[in-house]
């Protein structure tokens, strides 16, 4: 944590791969290494750990800074605090456990980034789909602000970054072609989200939020709940290009993200197919994703909201790109965003040994509630059975 965002070249990756060895034998976990120049890494139960090997609860958390932009999503930098207190959060929620039940078994996903390498990730999750696939997955971020209320957000808006090279094709032409057909297609939002709209477009604190996640609030239309529906659910484009032409570089980047519809191949397809003559590549492809409300990791955090602020905030989307589409995918679970206040006057990089407590506190509280809602989900009877992923 205390390492700069890259002092010298693999510094950051020795660490944390030391790191998470340490942590993975601490917490009786196998770790699993990818081996790569950017490497990833998996804490997972033994085939001998108690509870099976599937877990019930499965983590996400990158170890190295975000090259993008975060904030207000999250505090920049913040990441390998984020690292750190989920893997402390999960050693006292162990700790807490009680009854009669074991404690729910848990495994932890360590990627590089967050809002890169979405092909490596989705790569390393079905590889290793059978010793990851859980009921709930979380991913925890520290976040910049303490809203009165604590977001919930129902889903995840997807992204697709293609480079063109060579040919003469119009990437602006490309570009508007691929939005006005994901603007036919999108089925747009449903009756709750119709109303957590209305109950945010009131919300003047909610509104002002939004607004600091837009990269440009020009490109966005309307007022209040209009402002709010177009910026969650409608695509947007972005062409990229270079001052100076190389041959081995694209001339053109096109970054499309949103909409429900935006499959990462079939945009690529449909790309190839409007830019004959030039060579079309994907380089990210980030997929739309959806949560129910009722699915136990929102439950969750519903829960959780009610304890630790004056309830929850719920957002049917995330005004940002996550990766939660590409677990939904992989796994058959979406990745459910839960951001934690940095305390006052703490660092990221130095946190105070009891701000660090407090923040892995609240990640033990939000995994032992999750599971407990799967071992007694509402309204099971006395003759319930528990969860066989426990």
């Amino acid at each position: 944590m205390s390492l700069a965002r890259e002092t010298l070249p693999q510094a950051t990756a020795v660490e944390a791969r030391r790191s998470l060895t340490l942590a993975a034998s601490a917490l009786g976990l196998e770790l699993i290494d990818n081996i790569s120049v950017i490497p990833s890494f998996l804490l997972v139960p033994g085939a001998a750990a108690q509870g099976g090997a599937v877990p019930a609860v499965l983590l996400f958390a990158t170890w190295h800074a975000e090259s993008a932009p975060v904030a207000p999503a999250a505090v920049e930098g913040a990441e390998r605090m984020a690292l750190a207190v989920t893997l402390a959060g999960l050693a006292e929620a162990r700790a807490r456990w009680t009854g009669p039940e074991p404690a729910p078994s848990v495994a932890v996903v360590v990627h590089a980034s967050a809002g890169q390498g979405s092909r490596a990730l989705s790569e390393l999750l079905n590889q290793h789909r059978e010793r990851i696939q859980a009921p709930a997955a979380f991913w925890t971020r520290i976040q910049p602000d303490s809203p009165r209320r604590r977001r919930v957000y129902l889903g995840a808006r997807g992204r697709v970054v293609l480079g063109l090279w060579g040919g003469d094709a119009n990437p602006y032409r490309v570009r508007d072609a691929l939005i006005e057909q994901l603007r036919e297609e999108a089925y747009g939002p449903r009756p709750l989200d119709f109303e957590l709209l209305r109950k945010l477009g009131q919300s003047r604190e909610a509104l002002d939020f939004l607004e600091e996640t837009l990269d440009d609030p020009g490109a966005v239309a309307g007022e209040g709940e209009e402002r709010l529906k177009r910026a969650l659910f409608e695509p947007r484009g972005q062409v990229v290009t270079s001052a100076v032409a190389h041959p081995d570089r694209p001339r053109a980047w096109l970054i499309m993200e949103g909409a429900e519809s935006m499959d990462p191949s079939e945009l690529l397809r449909r790309a190839r197919e409007m830019a004959k003559g030039s060579t079309v590549e994907m380089a990210e492809g980030y997929l739309w994703d959806r949560l129910n409300i009722h699915h136990p990791s929102i439950q969750a955090e519903i829960g959780l909201s009610k304890s630790v602020s004056e309830g929850a905030e719920i957002w049917p989307m995330a005004p940002w790109v996550t990766p939660s589409g590409i677990f939904t995918r992989s796994l058959g679970t979406p990745l459910a965003e839960w951001g934690i206040p940095n305390p006052a006057g703490s660092s990221v990089r130095f946190p105070k040994p009891e701000a660090f407590e407090t923040v892995a506190r609240e990640v033990a509280e939000l995994i032992t509630r999750c599971a407990r809602g799967l071992i007694e989900p509402r309204g099971a009877g006395p003759g319930h059975r528990s969860s066989p992923a426990l």
